[in-house]
């Protein structure tokens, strides 16, 4: 049984299985797959609000994929949650099972020096992002080549 959500943009009581408030019109992206690609086309055309674990995206922002990921620290320490690439941005929202749930990270992709494919766990795969101040971050995911793929494909279209 899937527990009814409201919408973050007007309150109202939505189905999780549905992405779309049935009162407003927004599209929230909800955890329901290991991973997903998005077709970009179907929210340029939409006048609607897009929200990612409440948080809004910005005007002219659209999603391009997201998952489950582990923000990796060490191999003893990580943080799960969901990952999304939009045409912008990476988000990192930690769930709520961790001992910190309310870890937030993001970066803009004008801040991204690059991107590397890291060591292959059979069916998860690091993809490690370096910043232009030097700081590297690491996610562990399902389908890393996809990942990097269409990270780089918006690295070079900017």
């Amino acid at each position: 049984m899937v527990k009814a959500l409201n919408c973050p943009n007007c309150a109202a009581t939505f189905d999780p299985k549905e992405n779309v408030c049935e009162y407003c019109g927004s599209y929230i992206i909800t955890a329901k797959a290991k991973q997903i690609t998005f077709d970009s086309n179907e929210f340029k055309l939409a006048n609607k609000k897009i929200f990612f674990h409440e948080i809004e995206m910005n005007k002219n922002e659209f999603p391009i994929r997201s998952g489950v990921a582990n923000m990796y620290y060490s191999a003893t320490k990580s943080d799960g949650g969901r990952l999304l690439l939009t045409n912008q941005r990476l988000i990192f929202c930690a769930h709520a099972f961790n001992i910190n749930p309310n870890l937030y990270w993001e970066l803009y992709l004008d801040e991204v020096d690059q991107v590397e494919l890291g060591l292959n766990l059979l069916i998860t795969q690091r993809i490690i992002i370096f910043d232009t101040e030097d700081n590297k971050t690491t996610f562990v995911v399902y389908g890393g080549k996809n990942w990097l793929s269409e990270m780089e494909n918006i690295l070079d279209q900017q």
